[in-house]
Order: C-alpha cells, then sequence, then structure tokens
C-alpha cells in the first residue's frame, strides 16, 4: 500500500481562478485542471526564478516530487494553449502558511491576521467570504498521480477527415474514429496517423 501524499505548502492562493482562450468559443466541457501546487511551482521556478532545490524547500516537498509537480503544470499548459482549452486552477493537496480569503461578491483574495473577529472584506465589506484554507481542506482530492508518464497522452491534437482533409480538435476521451466529418459524412482519423 502506498503512503498518502503530503500536503505541498503554497504561500498564497492565486488571485485568478482561471483562464479562457480569446478568439474561440470555448467548450466549458473541455478544460484543464491547473492544481494549485501546480500553479506554485510555476510561479516559484518561472516567476520567482528560483532553481529546484529552492523552490522544493519552499513548498515542503523532495527536488524529485517538485519536478514531476513542475513538468505536469507546462505539459498542462501546453495543452492548453495548443487546443483552446480553458484552464481552471483548483484543487490539489495544498496548504496555506497563513489564512485566506475570497470574497464571493467581487473576488478579492485576501489575508487574515486575527480570525476571532467576524471578517468582512476590506474592499467591498461584504461578509459572503469562504475561507480558502477550509475550502481546500473540505474539497474532494481528485488523486492526481505525477508518476503516470504518459498521463496526458492522445488527449490534444486534431481529428481529421480523410477524405476532405476538415480537421475538428479533439475531444478527450472521445476516440476520432466515433466522430463523422460535417461536410462528407465519413469517419474522421486521429492527425497523424496511417489509418
Amino acid at each position: 500500500m502506498s503512503r498518502p501524499a503530503r500536503y505541498r505548502k503554497i504561500e498564497y492562493p492565486p488571485l485568478i481562478k482561471g483562464f479562457n482562450p480569446i478568439g474561440v468559443h470555448a467548450n466549458r466541457k473541455e478544460e484543464i485542471n491547473l492544481f494549485l501546487e501546480e500553479y506554485e511551482a510555476i510561479r516559484l521556478m518561472d516567476y520567482e526564478h528560483l532553481n529546484q532545490v529552492e523552490a522544493a524547500k519552499r513548498m515542503d516537498v523532495s527536488r524529485p516530487t517538485l519536478t514531476r509537480i513542475y513538468d505536469s503544470a507546462r505539459k498542462k499548459l501546453a495543452m492548453a494553449l495548443v487546443n483552446s482549452l480553458r484552464v481552471v486552477v483548483s484543487g490539489g493537496r495544498v496548504e496555506f502558511n497563513d489564512d485566506w480569503f475570497r470574497c464571493l461578491d467581487c473576488d478579492a483574495v485576501f489575508q487574515v491576521k486575527d480570525l476571532d473577529n467576524k471578517q468582512k472584506c476590506p474592499h467591498c465589506q461584504s461578509e459572503s467570504l469562504v475561507h480558502l484554507n477550509a475550502e481546500i481542506r473540505n474539497q474532494k482530492h481528485q488523486g492526481h498521480n505525477y508518476h503516470r508518464r504518459n498521463m496526458h497522452q492522445n488527449q490534444s491534437g486534431f481529428c481529421v477527415c480523410p477524405k476532405c482533409g476538415n480537421k475538428v480538435s479533439h475531444k478527450p476521451g472521445k476516440p476520432c474514429r466515433e466522430m463523422t466529418c460535417g461536410d462528407c459524412e465519413v469517419n474522421m482519423v486521429r492527425e497523424g496517423s496511417n489509418c
């Protein structure tokens, strides 16, 4: 039996919940879930320019674990960019260093030092708040596994009509052969396949 994954330390939550592609109509069902620890690895290594040892220490993980988290994040972001998919930043096995809240009215994210007093949003004075630390603990963990090397294989690219060459974005989980071309009613094939 494998041991449970440790919680990864996150200095502060992202200010955004995700990204939408511009210029195409994004299907809400097709999205990439970037876990909070993946966001943090990208932030520490690509934004703050820390090396792997320093970033791993800040996240309280081993260097090989950080490398797996970072590689997974980069693959997800590349897949989202190439396939025009929404990116949602949420979930994962993380814990914050301090208490953080998100306002449900204005989406502001802010830190709180004194939890004994009733909290209000410093921007709009709303009392409709979500305690992000508690929200993370209560979320169902979606068992991500960074050891699976081919977890993103066959989830990107295009389905192509062998007759007319019409291309459509591949839908993860649905084989191209189950799709038909809208112009000539022929079953599609995976781009680059020999079929």
